[in-house]
Formats: C-alpha cells, structure tokens, sequence
C-alpha cells in the first residue's frame, strides 16, 4: 500500500511538470502564427513556408524609429553570433515593419545595409489592399503599434521624405518553434543576448 500511495504520488508530482518549459524571456501560450505573404527587402515575395528552421527570431522595427530600433537589430545580430554553426543552421532571423506606409522594400534595404545585417526585413507591396493582412501579422506576434498625427510635419529620419505621424510600438524579437507557434518574448529593454541564445537552444531542442 506504501509502495503503491509513493507511485502515485510521484506520477502525480510529474504530471504537472509535463509539458513545461521554463525560460528566460517572457514565455507566451503557444499559438499559431497566422499565414501571411509578405515582401522582403528585394521586393520579393516571402512567408513562413520558405523557411526550414526550427526556430525562428522574428523583430519588429521602423526604419524612422530612433535608437532603441537600431539596438533591437544589433542585439538580434549579437544573439546569432553567440550561437555556433551547428546553432545558426537551426533558427533564421526576420524582421517586419511597424510603420508600412513610409518602408517599402528599397528603404528596409538600405536599413539592412546601415545596420550590418543579412537576414529578410519585411513589408507589403500595398498599403491599401495589405495592411490587413499586416495588422494580423503584428496582432499574431503580440505587437502593439499605435498610429498618431503630428502636429507638423517631420523629416524623416535619413530621408527627404516629410512625416505627419509617429509610429509607437512593442520593440521586441518573439520566438517561434518549429510548428510556427510563438513561444517566447524578448522585450529590447530586457535583452541579455546570452539567455536569448539559451533560449533558442532550448526551443531547438524540443
């Protein structure tokens, strides 16, 4: 009876630990990212079924966001870089705009290029028949973007074109497992590139 009342009491201890996984980000319910196609900094066409990884960093920037945009991309392309070869074959890098309107594809290429990066930055080809389709996009990831008018007019930022509205949002990179679920959060404000890595080796090794 002893022996049986420990079973039992053991199975049950484990039955609560199945199916948990802790880390170091903000880990999210996993839920499917919804399908979208989108176009990269080539003005080609791309979505998630192009992609082989078993994990996948997806950022959110605009290219007239200040440093804190900047410093999403460098922490990204810090956390890569921490991983080993082997590491790198399993995750790919994206990033999608916040701010449609103003970054088409030729401007995120030249943000790519600013920032020393390689890996595809997104946005739509129409704002009038897509923005939608990326506002699902941002609501699958969890990114808040908010939309307000200036009351002047603004240059902006590395461009002769004229701005009447400023985009907030969430600056941060989510990370997607290998059945296109969103499985963890990692706010710019809270990065440490070496959890972000663990991170990716845990999800990689499920």
């Amino acid at each position: 009876m002893r022996i049986l009342i420990a079973v039992m009491t053991v199975a049950m201890l484990c039955s609560g630990c199945i199916g948990t996984t802790d880390f170091y980000g903000n880990t999210l319910d996993p839920k499917p990212v919804s399908p979208f196609e989108l176009f990269d900094d080539n003005g080609d066409k791309f979505n998630l079924s192009m992609i082989d990884s078993d994990v996948i960093m997806v950022g959110f920037i605009h290219t007239s966001c200040l440093e804190e945009c900047d410093d999403l991309s460098t922490s990204m392309n810090e956390t890569y870089n921490l991983l080993s070869s082997q590491e790198q074959q399993k995750v790919s890098l994206l990033t999608i705009t916040t701010d449609p309107w103003h970054d088409d594809s030729n401007r995120l290429y030249h943000y790519k290029r600013n920032n020393s990066v390689e890996w595809p930055h997104l946005t739509v080809s129409n704002i009038n028949s897509e923005l939608e389709m990326i506002e699902s996009v941002w609501a699958s990831f969890g990114t808040s973007v908010e939309v307000s008018a200036n009351l002047t007019d603004s240059l902006a930022r590395c461009s002769i074109h004229l701005m009447n509205y400023t985009v907030t949002h969430t600056v941060h990179a989510v990370l997607v497992d290998v059945d296109r679920d969103v499985r963890v959060q990692w706010l710019q404000s809270e990065w440490d590139s070496e959890s972000v890595a663990a991170d990716i080796r845990k999800l990689s090794s499920e």
